[in-house]
This record gives structure tokens, sequence and C-alpha cells, in this order.
């Protein structure tokens, strides 16, 4: 497989997992830290870390280090905005194409 490919299908993997979409959407709306993702998603700490790992390898989010009572913080937040015009896309097209599959669009978080 030519480098571009490999490289469009690893990003496409990122951005195939449920979880992981969650997370933009939250960091959508601001900074958070992996407690507050954790919490509002109702994931355990491990997960959440795998996949702010994975997101953060990506270069889809990045991270702010704050020291607070001499313990360290990260606060994740979207690298590039754009990402949810491509994440629109997406939407829109597997709508499109599949639009008798509820589960397809649930997931997605389209209104059917």
């Amino acid at each position: 497989m030519s480098e571009p490919k490999k490289d469009i299908t690893e990003f496409l993997k990122v951005l195939a997992d449920q979880t992981r979409l969650e997370i933009l959407d939250l960091l959508y709306h601001g900074k958070k830290t992996s407690s507050e993702i954790q919490s509002a998603l109702k994931k355990s700490q491990s997960t959440i870390s795998q996949h702010l790992k994975v997101l953060t390898n990506k270069n889809l989010i990045i991270f702010d280090r704050i020291v607070l009572n001499k313990k360290t913080i990260k606060h994740y937040k979207i690298r590039n905005m754009e990402v949810f015009k491509l994440l629109a896309e997406i939407r829109a097209f597997v709508a499109r194409i599949n639009m008798n599959n509820e589960d397809i669009l649930d997931t997605l978080g389209i209104k059917y």
C-alpha cells in the first residue's frame, strides 16, 4: 500500500470509533480534562486515556499542561476545528447512502 493510502486508512480508523467521536464532540465545546471527559462519557479512566492518546498521536487534539497545587493537569482541546467540517461531510454522505439504517444514523448523531 502506498504511503498516502496508508495515512488515509490510519486516519479513518481513528475516526471510526464511537468513543473517539464522542470525545471530539465534547472538545468542540471547549477544553476538558481527562476526568471531565471520563465523567461525561461514563467510561473508565484507562479507556479515556487510551482514546486520548490515539487522538493526540494523530494530531486531532492537543493539550496544555497546568500545574495546580503541585499536580499537573492536562486540558485537552481540538487542534484544528476543520475536522468538524470533515465529520459533517461524512455524516451527510453516510445519511444519503444509508437512509434506512437507523443504527448508523443514531451513531452519527443524525436525527431521523
